[in-house]
């Protein structure tokens, strides 16, 4: 990204439900309010690349709990424990309502908050997201089992340590379970990690890293989506991986307003070059609402 389109940032501090959620806000104060949710085991740092190109927008983007900089729950984390997040940091912005920017998880938790709370969310500006995944119904109880056992043997678990930021850098890129860039990694490692006496580590907390108690099963998400009214755009990456979560058109088809864009990239692809493009079809919506 060239030097002349760093965006300086603010850090701001939330207090909910007992946890500091730490953000970073940019852009004109009194610019078009717009909420940044980054993806699971990223951070506010994953909006870097895309903020300076939001011209006229006033963006906050939060590290979600147990990510980044913001307070652990300590306890398995569960997809809808975003929702009250939200809400409580849109009341404490004092914005009345807010654009929604969610990548993957982010784009998820979104959604769900856009369903319950129609009257919070001016519009949703999706990154590889829509709505939560699922699982059949049938695996609920299998995968409860394993959940359960993963977390009773947390405890024995040691979070790994690096010599180095770039040992932990080529382990990000290597080891995540989608594919990620070193221009897409860097920034996120870096807000990511912790400096300890013996190297480096993860920040996040490591309950984040546990398969899901539970999820909601597609009619519940559908449920969720057909309560979605606000002008929503979904912006995907030509090689990304979205459409593995299943049912993508299904979900499509319930909302009439939706605008779906492809742009060149996978997972991350609004760190990986396409920042500009996203940015300017997402600006583009505002013209057209």
């Amino acid at each position: 990204m060239p030097e002349s389109l760093t965006v300086p940032s603010r850090r701001l501090n939330f207090s909910v439900n007992g946890l500091n959620l730490v953000a970073e806000a940019s852009g004109p104060r009194d610019g078009i309010p717009v909420l940044a949710l980054h993806g699971w085991l990223d951070n506010a740092a994953s909006f870097t690349h895309l903020t300076p190109f939001l011209a006229g927008c006033h963006v906050v983007a939060l590290d979600q709990r147990g990510h980044g900089l913001s307070s652990h729950a300590a306890q398995p984390y569960q997809i809808w424990d975003g929702v009250p997040d939200v809400i409580a940091v849109l009341d404490q912005l004092d914005w009345e309502s807010a654009i929604v920017l969610g990548h993957s998880m982010g784009a998820a938790i979104a959604t769900l908050c856009a369903s319950a709370f129609p009257e919070r969310v001016r519009a949703l500006w999706l990154i590889e997201g829509l709505g939560p995944w699922t699982y059949a119904d049938t695996e609920a109880p299998d995968l409860l089992r394993l959940a359960t056992e993963r977390l009773l043997a947390l405890p024995k678990r040691r979070k790994p340590r690096y010599e180095n930021f770039e040992d932990a850098l080529r382990a990000r890129i290597n080891g995540g379970v989608v594919p990620l860039t070193e221009a897409a990694a860097r920034p996120i490692v870096a807000r990511g990690l912790n400096q300890t006496v013996d190297g480096w580590t993860w920040a996040a907390d490591q309950h984040l890293t546990l398969p899901a108690q539970f999820r909601m099963d597609e009619v519940q998400v559908h449920a969720f989506l057909k309560r979605l009214t606000m002008p929503i755009s979904l912006a995907l990456g030509s090689t990304g991986i979205f459409s593995q979560c299943g049912g993508l058109a299904d979900r499509r088809s319930l909302l009439p307003q939706i605008r779906v864009e492809t742009f060149q990239g996978g997972h991350h692809l609004h760190l990986e070059g396409a920042e500009r493009a996203i940015a300017s079809w997402f600006l583009n919506s505002l013209e057209s609402a």
